[in-house]
Order: C-alpha cells, then sequence, then structure tokens
C-alpha cells in the first residue's frame, strides 16, 4: 500500500522487522528492556527518539542480511579451491563481486545514517540520551563493528581470487613470450640452415 502511494522507493523483497512490546510508566525512566520499551509520557518526542534507534536497527539487518547471502554465496569458493586446486569464478565475476563490496561497506559506513546521530537530535538534545540507550540496547555500534569485519573478511578472499587470477594471468602470458621467442628461435635457426646449405 505505501508502495503504490509512493511512499516507498525501491521496497525491499523480504520485510526486516523488530518486534517490540512497549509500555507506558509515568514517573519512570524511558527505556528498552528485553524487548520491551518502557515510555514516559505521551509525547510524539520521546517515541521519535526511540524510533531513531529502532530504524537504524532495522537498517542495518538489512545489511547483514545482505552480507550473510555473501558468504553464503561464496562459501564454497575457498572450499573448492582447497579441494580442486583451482579458481573456478571468471575475472569479471570477481570483479564484479570486489565492487558490490565496495558498495555495500559505502552503503555502511558513507551513505547511510547508521553511524551518525540524526540532525534531529541537534535541535532536540534533551531526548538525544534516550536514543544512546536505545542504540546500545539494539548494539548499532557492535553490529556496525562486527558487520565491517565481515566485510573484510569477504574482501580478502576476493583480493586473493584476484591476485590469483593475476597470477594466473601472468603465467599465461610468460607461457605465449617463452613460446614466441621459441618459434623466432626456430625461424632463426631455419633461416641459418637455408643460408648454409642453399
Amino acid at each position: 500500500m505505501l508502495a503504490q502511494h509512493g511512499f516507498m522507493i525501491e521496497p525491499l523483497s523480504e520485510e526486516e522487522v523488530d518486534d517490540f512490546g512497549y509500555t507506558h510508566l509515568e514517573g519512570a525512566k524511558a527505556s528498552i528492556a528485553k524487548d520491551v520499551i518502557t515510555l514516559t509520557s505521551y509525547q510524539i518526542l520521546e517515541k521519535l527518539a526511540i524510533s531513531f534507534g529502532l530504524a537504524q536497527s532495522v537498517k542495518l539487518g538489512v545489511f547483514e542480511r545482505t552480507v550473510e547471502q555473501t558468504i553464503q554465496e561464496t562459501r564454497s569458493i575457498p572450499e573448492r579451491m582447497a579441494r580442486d586446486g583451482k579458481i573456478r569464478l571468471r575475472r569479471a565475476a570477481i570483479t564484479k563481486r570486489i565492487g558490490q563490496l565496495f558498495v555495500d561497506r559505502a552503503s555502511i559506513n558513507l551513505h547511510s545514517d547508521i553511524l551518525d546521530h540524526p540532525e534531529f537530535f541537534w535541535e532536540n538534545d534533551e531526548w538525544l540520551s534516550l536514543y544512546v540507550r536505545a542504540s546500545k540496547y539494539l548494539e548499532i555500534d557492535r553490529r556496525t563493528e562486527v558487520l565491517n569485519k565481515r566485510l573484510d573478511i569477504i574482501k580478502e578472499l576476493f583480493d586473493m581470487l584476484a591476485s590469483e587470477m593475476n597470477q594466473n594471468h601472468s603465467n599465461k602470458l610468460e607461457w605465449i613470450i617463452i613460446i614466441l621467442i621459441l618459434i623466432e628461435v626456430f625461424f632463426q635457426v631455419f633461416q641459418l640452415v637455408l643460408d648454409h646449405f642453399y
């Protein structure tokens, strides 16, 4: 329904959901514990402060799922290399995967607001501590760090594959040069024989 009315651009193929209960307790401290959000008032800004943390968590969940899919897709590559001693991917496929990793990392670290405090808190700093508590509960910083480490490991795999493919390409070029030199030597010897006997 939201997509039909133009509220969503490029919606996800699968929904990402963080499910929490909530309660209102006057006089208590607003918090999140045991997947229950405790609100102390009916103020929209209090709900918004927690919502920013929830939105970042959901966005991070999408990235986590994408990276997990990449890990599952690439899991067999090192196993096949260990078993067969060969790389069964083409250079273009490896280059595309490396490019996609850079896109994913840029989306997480540069183009998204996962690592930043939303601008809302510049003018509403009284709600910043609630947002920070929500972010800590949702482990935004730790999850982002883990996600980056997983991306590093995948990148190392593809860098190694690219290096191996470059080495194989260099070896092929060396053999081509050796064969061309041998052909040249053969023609020179053949020319000497022709010149000597005729």
